[in-house]
């Protein structure tokens, strides 16, 4: 990936758009529209720029002084995006009753053509204005999906909330072993369509911790069955500097490899990227069963404070372990055709930088470098300390840093 694309992703960013919706309609009117503006652009090594655009009609508005309701509250969402490495489109729509009830409760139906993450781990939407946090700008493995899902979310409690899906999806690897797989490709060269039929029960709390679970099976030469969990703890705000991100992460022995789960990092994009390795490239590992967890405790206050720098220091710790269902003896695993590797003997990658070292309009940047740290019986243990630093340019939003 050229190091350029992700510093002029930034910058078209920042100057494109600063809010997640923009409303269309006058506030007092029956109903409201708004245009999703975090999802107008995003960036990918497949999809490569891609440019959505997506309508949400609330039915009726609750501002409005003569609101009418049949029901409960309706939401209708609509998008269509096109992107121009694959080129093709991507659609979707769906509809949710918000009932009128102490809960909070919904109910919704969507249908979709798109792309999914192979193995992503990641739980929150992706969001333009947070691109710290969106590590898929440098993931080359994705996923054709085709299909509809049903789902109920419910808040019984203040601090609680909980969303059950059954998911029923067409899916079809647009990677292989080789590299990307675009569907504008022979027929023979696309990977085969796979039927998955999947129960998920997503379980939040306010003060950071998430539990998601998946149950499913994907018709394929035989029936094959899958559980797949993830436990998220993230602090919601940093405590007088101090922030954690922890993961632990199980799939069963036999879980196709999009439900599996990559714990590989960004090396080699000069941006610095948030709960992530900074020194290990894409797609290096995958796992079964891993833990992440990484501790960063930035200095409240700024080293000097002018007009246009107000440096703060930060400090942060990666540790890693994961284990493959089946590897050998080094940790490898081919398992549909790919060659995985896990971190058996476990990483560790401490790093450090400058907050705010430039104010740039509506940006603070400043620099990080980190350096990776594991057993040299590890085999993916790299005796040149070249291989194992990271340079990169710390840059946040500043509408967006403290809101995260």
């Amino acid at each position: 990936m050229p190091k350029r694309i992700v510093i002029a992703f930034l910058l078209f960013n920042v100057l494109l758009v600063e809010a997640q919706s923009i409303r269309l309609t006058p506030y007092q009117s029956s109903t409201a529209l708004y245009l999703d503006a975090e999802r107008l652009y995003n960036f990918n090594l497949y999809e490569r720029s891609r440019f959505e655009l997506g309508l949400t009609w609330v039915v009726p508005n609750e501002t409005s002084p003569n609101a009418k309701y049949f029901l409960g509250q309706w939401t209708f969402r609509g998008y269509g995006a096109y992107s121009l490495g694959d080129k093709d489109f991507k659609f979707g729509g769906s509809a949710q009753l918000r009932l009128s009830n102490k809960s909070q409760t919904r109910i919704g139906l969507r249908a979709y053509k798109d792309l999914d993450r192979a193995a992503s781990r990641r739980l929150s939407a992706y969001r333009m204005l947070s691109p710290t946090l969106n590590t898929g700008y440098v993931s080359s493995r994705y996923v054709g999906v085709r299909g509809a899902e049903l789902w109920l979310n419910s808040s019984p409690a203040p601090r609680f909330s909980y969303t059950l899906t059954a998911r029923q999806t067409w899916e079809d690897y647009r990677f292989n072993a080789s590299g990307l797989l675009f569907p504008t490709l022979h027929p023979l060269q696309q990977a085969p369509v796979r039927m998955f039929t999947e129960l998920t029960a997503q379980l939040r709390w306010n003060f950071g911790l998430t539990v998601h679970a998946s149950a499913g099976h994907v018709d394929d030469t035989a029936l094959s069955y899958y559980l797949r969990t993830l436990l998220q703890y993230s602090t919601p705000k940093a405590m007088n500097g101090f922030a954690i991100f922890a993961q632990l992460g199980f799939a069963t022995n036999g879980t196709p490899y999009s439900r599996m789960f990559d714990v590989s990092g960004t090396s080699n994009a000069l941006y610095f990227f948030k709960n992530t390795f900074l020194t290990v490239a894409p797609n290096t590992f995958t796992t079964n069963i891993f833990t992440h967890l990484c501790l960063s405790y930035t200095v409240p206050l700024p080293l000097w404070e002018l007009s246009w720098s107000s440096p703060h220091p930060f400090l942060q710790l990666n540790v890693l372990w994961g284990h493959l269902f089946g590897q050998n003896d080094s940790g490898h695993l081919t398992w549909e055709g790919l060659p995985l590797q896990s971190p058996y003997l476990g990483l560790l990658e401490p790093s450090t930088g400058f907050n705010g070292l430039i104010h740039w309009g509506l940006l603070d940047m400043g620099f990080g470098v980190a350096y990776q740290l594991c057993p040299p019986s590890a085999p993916y243990f790299a005796d040149d300390p070249a291989k194992n630093i990271a340079f990169t340019i710390v840059a946040d939003f500043i509408l967006d840093k403290y809101n995260q």
